[in-house]
């Protein structure tokens, strides 16, 4: 945060509202309910990163057993997460000038995918607003599994504080650096929560604590709900079909060769020369003198498993709202009916997202007008954030609508923000430029009819004279 102004900097924080000993004592009384919360999320994550496998192993499974079971477990959710949130692109904002000073000014177009995949994955995520140098203001993302915010009541805008952690779970899950946000001032110290050492406060004196919760979902009742959490289930079903299938392409794929009866040559040392494995010959020994008896077991049917396999993905695109030919390792050839009927579902799903997700980035772009000092827009609740429309739509169809629209009277602004692909600052550029021929053209005909005017006054004088 070495882009931050440290306004009023005191090293022992004499004056400020919090010293070492209150804040320790503050968040020590929370540390057991942060450690629950960051372990939740954790856990998520860790089934979404392909990290939380678990199947059923026979006891002494050698090294070759478990590598499958490594390479079974194909981070399905991750791509699910990533699908959902490829879909939710900021790309506008009602007032063109905060959204230069404060969205361009921080590069919030590419600091927002992640932003976007946490909320997603997690259910919510947080953002800071602060002062910066020059009078401008620094936003950033704050991961929500490094950041605990209380809110005294369910309904606030703003935490009562919010703390957030430097270092990623490991070794220095405790003892890190930290960032410790309240109405009047932020910190940073070294050390645990409740045993902050090297305390650094600097004060921003907005009134509030300049952190945002980005939600998934919008209940005061209980957190946050992830989009893909109930994807858990079907996609460890996915993972024991996938090993289920290596083993039987690795040792059942073929047929397994037996031997009954007979003896097995063996070298000086007593070793067979021929190895009884699974991956070679079955032997059975039989009485002595016993003529030998050759075979093979039938070959494992892949097919079946495959099937159980491509049934374990349905499931999962059925609970995720995910097209299922997303999915699929084929594709069937589909009418752009049928492909449109199949993504309404994942559309429907991604309105809800935006419903959610546009309150929390409207409440930070007014957190950062407010740091601007631009109080009128940061108490202004009716703007509202624009979203990349990224259905599959025909350009001409778009075309020919827009063309239509313009016939009544649609404002340009509006009927641009229909071209796929656009985004808004395309959107501008178009509209000035639109509005720039507009005037030209009339210009050209006020020119024109100025002259024609000219014309037809000299022409009337001509007559008066020679009469």
């Amino acid at each position: 945060m070495s882009d931050i102004v440290e306004l009023q900097q005191s090293e022992d924080v004499t004056g400020f509202s919090m010293d070492s000993g209150t804040l320790g004592e503050l968040l020590g009384a929370y540390q057991k309910e942060m450690r629950a919360e960051w372990s939740r999320l954790e856990w998520i994550q860790r089934n979404i990163d392909g990290r939380a496998t678990r199947t059923w192993m026979p006891e002494g499974a050698d090294a070759e057993y478990r590598d499958l079971l490594r390479k079974a477990s194909t981070p399905w959710l991750q791509y699910a997460r990533n699908a959902l949130a490829q879909g939710l692109f900021v790309d506008g904002f009602s007032d063109n000038e905060l959204w230069n000073q404060a969205w361009q000014a921080n590069s919030m177009d590419g600091r927002q995918i992640k932003v976007n995949r946490e909320v997603v994955g997690l259910g919510k995520s947080y953002g800071m607003a602060l002062p910066g140098e020059k009078e401008t203001v620094v936003m950033r993302p704050m991961s929500a599994l490094r950041t605990f915010a209380h809110y005294a009541d369910p309904w606030d805008e703003y935490p009562e504080w919010a703390l957030y952690r430097t270092a990623k779970r490991g070794a220095n899950y405790w003892n890190s650096s930290w960032y410790f946000f309240d109405s009047e001032c932020w910190y940073k110290f070294t050390g645990t929560p409740a045993t902050p050492q090297n305390l650094e406060g600097y004060r921003h004196d907005l009134g509030f604590c300049p952190v945002v919760q980005l939600a998934n979902t919008l209940d005061s009742d209980d957190a946050p709900e992830s989009s893909i959490e109930a994807g858990i289930k079907p996609w460890k079903r996915i993972v024991d079909y996938t090993f289920t299938l290596s083993m039987v392409m690795r040792y059942g794929a073929f047929p397994q060769k037996w031997m009954a009866g007979g003896e097995i040559a063996t070298d000086q040392q007593g070793n067979a020369l021929v190895r009884p494995s699974i991956d070679s010959l079955l032997h059975a020994s039989g009485d002595s003198g016993e003529a030998a008896r050759f075979g093979s077991f039938q070959a494992a049917n892949i097919g079946d498993v495959v099937s159980g396999l491509e049934s374990a993905k349905a499931d999962l695109s059925a609970v995720l709202q995910i097209p299922p030919h997303y999915f699929m390792s084929k594709v069937i050839n589909m009418s752009a009916d049928g492909i449109e009927a199949e993504e309404s579902p994942y559309f429907r799903n991604l309105e809800e997202r935006k419903a959610s997700l546009s309150e929390g980035y409207e409440l930070w772009m007014r957190t950062a007008a407010a740091v601007l000092g631009n109080s009128d827009l940061a108490q202004d609740t009716n703007v509202e954030v624009h979203w990349l429309d990224q259905r599959t739509r025909s350009l001409a169809q778009v075309v020919d609508a827009i063309v239509k629209l313009k016939t009544v009277g649609a404002p340009d602004s509006l009927l641009f923000a229909f071209i796929p692909g656009w985004t808004k600052q395309d959107v501008l550029d178009a509209t000035m430029a639109a509005e720039n021929l507009e005037r030209s053209e009339q210009q050209v005909l006020a020119i024109k009819a100025t002259e024609t005017a000219a014309e037809t006054a000299g022409k009337i004088d001509g007559s008066t004279e020679e009469t």
